[in-house]
């Protein structure tokens, strides 16, 4: 964002710092949107190709997987990217990630740490790249 030099009488001197800052509070909020939006996008990639499929089972093969989706959730200063199981595959997400017990078994399920991945890129990721759109 450039910044145009501004030349006004003293006494408008207040109402014209007031608007650059509220230009500038502007273009911020915009850029800090751009840079959540790519990384939820990214971050659902990386949760999406991590997701596990079980090849045994015609019937699902591959529901969970195609069910992670992402929303951009706005208020007013306030951007929040969401990756979620749509539908009722969010069911699944917990027994996926973490593990469980098999029913009527001794035995355990290894977990997927799929959600872990992307959550890992999104802390990584998201402060470069604000900083990288906010310097243009």
């Amino acid at each position: 964002m450039a910044v145009n030099d501004v030349y006004c009488d003293l006494s408008q001197l207040g109402p014209e710092i007031r608007k650059m800052i509220q230009e500038y509070k502007e273009h911020s909020l915009a850029q800090i949107d751009r840079a959540v939006e790519e990384t939820t996008k990214d971050s659902k990639d990386i949760v999406k190709a991590n997701a596990n499929v079980d090849h045994r089972n015609t019937r699902r093969k591959g529901k969970y997987k195609r069910s992670i989706t992402y929303k951009i959730e706005r208020e007013l200063a306030h951007t929040r990217g969401v990756i979620y199981a749509s539908g009722h595959e969010y069911s699944l997400t917990h027994l996926l990630e973490n593990g469980h017990n098999l029913w009527n078994s001794p035995r355990r399920t290894r977990a997927f740490k799929h959600w872990k991945d992307g959550e890992t890129n999104a802390i990584k990721e998201l402060p470069s790249l604000i900083e990288k759109y906010l310097k243009g």
